[in-house]
C-alpha cells in the first residue's frame, strides 16, 4: 500500500465534497455540520503546518 501525499489527500477531500455538492439540507444540523466540514477542508488546505491527522479526527467528530 502507498501513501498518499498532502496534495493527494486534499485532493480527494476536495473531490468528496464536490460530490456532496454545495446545497442546503432540509436538515439544519445536518446543514452546519457539512458547511463546517467545507470549512475545515479549505482552511486545512491552506495551511502547510496542519497535521492531516488531525484533520480526519474532527472531520470525523463532524
Amino acid at each position: 500500500m502507498s501513501k498518499l501525499t498532502r496534495a493527494e489527500v486534499f485532493q480527494r477531500f476536495e473531490a468528496a465534497l464536490a460530490i456532496l455538492g454545495e446545497e442546503d439540507c432540509d436538515d439544519a444540523q445536518a446543514d452546519l455540520r457539512m458547511k463546517n466540514v467545507r470549512n475545515l477542508v479549505k482552511w486545512a488546505n491552506q495551511d502547510s503546518a496542519v497535521n492531516l491527522r488531525d484533520v480526519a479526527n474532527d472531520l470525523v467528530a463532524n
